[in-house]
């Protein structure tokens, strides 16, 4: 019974100190610019001893909590309130949803800035192109089945593959053959437009990438990390795959593939 006076005591203080030192005790909990959830008012109310030291400060409290308090097993906020885990997990995946939106908007604008699509190609013919490489990179976001960048990746290349089979292969006067717009748009491609195409979709699914043999009569590719770890994607082909690819390997589920190098 004494202890817990003794308890229900250093609770009612660290609470009385935590008001007098101006800390919002019903403070709402938030998503910190690494991502982390932090409620800064439960953390001071729950570990008095860090307030001692700290002060109510919310940025040194969050700055405890990264440097020792996670090590030390402190809870960062009132986990076992299910509304709170509720409006938490709302939270954490809307910052996700942000994170990943600017990500997108950073790959956008940088493919556009570093590799070659729209050559030749008029601002509305290139605007037709992009549409339709969002909302590819749109659908495969979309798709809770893909798990890994692995999934996703393959899945857009297929996609992009699905439109050049529809497409006649070859050159033509106006050189789409070569961009996003011969392929999805023009209906004319070759391995360079293809590999364009499909760079297109990852940039607006907030990958980057490499053009693999760019300007070179061999089979043209899309090179980036996938999950961690090297890769590739093949537009024309529509599949994707770690390492690095070369004719005469086996693709899972494709068996071998040959190409001229």
């Amino acid at each position: 019974m004494k202890n817990h006076f003794r308890r229900l005591a250093a609770i009612i203080v660290s609470f009385l100190m935590i008001v007098s030192c101006g800390l919002p005790v019903l403070a709402a909990p938030q998503a910190m610019p690494d991502g982390q959830i932090f409620d800064p008012a439960f953390y001071g109310a729950m570990y008095p001893d860090v307030v001692s030291v700290m002060g109510t400060d919310p940025a040194a409290l969050y700055q405890h909590y990264v440097q020792y308090g996670k090590k030390e097993g402190r809870l960062p906020y009132a986990a076992n309130d299910p509304a709170l885990q509720a409006q938490l997990q709302a939270a954490a995946q809307q910052q996700l949803i942000l994170q990943r939106q600017a990500a997108i908007q950073a790959a956008v604008k940088n493919g556009a800035r570093s590799h070659n699509y729209y050559s030749g190609v008029s601002a509305q013919q290139a605007a037709q192109a992009d549409a339709v490489a969002q909302q590819i990179a749109n659908t495969v976001l979309a798709d809770a089945r893909l798990k890994t960048d692995l999934q996703k990746v393959n899945a857009a290349a297929q996609y992009v593959s699905a439109y050049c089979n529809a497409a006649s292969y070859g050159n033509d006067a106006n050189r789409y053959y070569r961009s996003p717009y011969g392929v999805f748009v023009a209906g004319v491609y070759t391995c360079a437009g293809s590999a364009r195409a499909l760079g297109r979709v990852l940039d607006y699914m907030g990958y980057s990438w490499t053009h693999k043999n760019e300007n070179q009569w061999s089979h043209q590719w899309c090179v980036l990390t996938m999950d961690g770890q090297p890769g590739f994607a093949d537009g024309m082909g529509g599949f994707a795959g770690y390492g690095e690819m070369h004719s005469g390997m086996t693709i899972p589920g494709r068996g071998m593939i040959v190409f001229a190098e």
